[in-house]
């Protein structure tokens, strides 16, 4: 996302002041109320008490995953389902039959987006939400779906541990606004008996190969997510920010590439037992480091595109390693011309120690 392009279209378009009727209603609730302006005057006199209204609270009440759809770990991105409850105290909003010159609880709750996309196609999108006034000002739902960027560190692959991160920011900067747009700042909150919990019916596909990890609810089952405010730095600019966390471990640790790389290393071991002096020994030597070099570029396919080595490429490659070693070995015995059982003797040895590295 553009943050700085987002900030100047919302500047333009969405001010709250500009897009106000000249008529408009101050609301005395509101701490953040200017003074209408009279009615046949077009512009509005912003007043300066703004300049010292702390920024709007959006307190979280609850923050759950309803639906876990996929991790691919190709494409560095999850796709899930989740649902926000905010609780904004002594804000304005819209109320029938009056226009509020003031920033309004929806008008808050739009500026809030997720900031870790994957970008791919149409990555994330709102699916419905709901509003209601309570005692202490306003209480919004969202249930949001999208596509996320996942930070694989996949070192460990394919017995690694993973963190699942949502990030949702706010997405007007709360410093050097000036005096006339402090009324627009806003800070998260965390609530005292907040909720936050992945739904394990919903953590569909993944459960093959993902379990997740956390406290568990005693109840429900469900996994309970961490969740933090904080700001998120973008070039120097703050941002308010809110983050929910959940960590899950790789359950079947590929056996499937794993197991074959080690066989065909294992196999080559039995060309020592053909006769020093047999061509087929060389030659299945070499029909077995062709068949390694064909399934690593099968293996290379199941990995994901990353510039450093992860457990299972030096598996693969220690593998390779041992078949070259093998090839060499039985070509040096095959083109040797020493004494049969001097022959005998290097190729048992060289066997030891090639099935005790293997």
């Amino acid at each position: 996302m553009d943050i700085s392009n987002e900030e100047e279209k919302e500047e333009i378009q969405e001010d709250p002041v500009a897009n106000f009727p000249v008529s408009a209603v101050a609301d005395k609730s509101c701490p953040s109320i200017m003074s209408s302006s009279p009615p046949n005057k077009p512009n509005l006199t912003i007043d300066k008490s703004w300049s010292t209204t702390a920024p709007q609270k959006i307190v979280l009440k609850r923050f759950d995953i309803l639906k876990f759809y996929n991790i691919d770990i190709l494409k560095h991105n999850f796709n899930c389902q989740f649902f926000l409850e905010f609780h904004l105290p002594n804000c304005a909003a819209l109320e029938s039959g009056t226009d509020i010159p003031a920033p309004t609880a929806k008008w808050f709750i739009k500026k809030i987006e997720p900031q870790n996309l994957s970008g791919e196609g149409a990555p994330w999108k709102p699916l419905d939400s709901i509003s209601w006034k309570d005692g202490t000002g306003w209480s919004i739902t969202m249930r949001i779906e999208g596509t996320f960027f996942l930070d694989l560190k996949l070192q460990d692959f394919p017995f690694d541990t993973q963190k699942i991160m949502i990030r949702m920011i706010y997405i007007k900067k709360n410093e050097s606004e000036g005096n006339d747009r402090r009324h627009l700042c806003a800070e998260f909150e965390l609530d005292t008996n907040y909720k936050s919990k992945l739904n394990m019916a919903g953590f569909m596909n993944p459960k093959q190969s993902w379990k997740p990890l956390g406290e568990l609810d005693s109840d429900s089952g469900n996994v309970k997510l961490d969740c933090q405010v904080g700001a998120y730095n973008a070039s120097g600019r703050l941002f308010p920010e809110l983050t929910a966390t959940l960590k899950v471990k790789r359950l079947q640790g590929h056996v499937d590439v794993v197991a074959p790389a080690g066989m065909i290393a294992g196999l080559s071991l039995m060309t020592f037992f053909f006769l020093h002096d047999d061509t087929v020994r060389l030659a299945t030597s070499l029909s077995l480091m062709i068949a390694a070099a064909a399934y690593l570029q099968v293996v290379s396919a199941k990995v994901p595109q990353i510039n450093y080595m992860t457990k299972l490429d030096k598996y693969a490659l220690s593998n390779f390693v041992m078949l070259s070693a093998v090839t060499l070995v039985n070509g040096g015995i095959y083109a040797s011309d020493a004494e049969p059982d001097g022959v005998d003797i290097v190729n048992w040895v060289l066997f030891g120690l090639l099935a005790f590295v293997w």
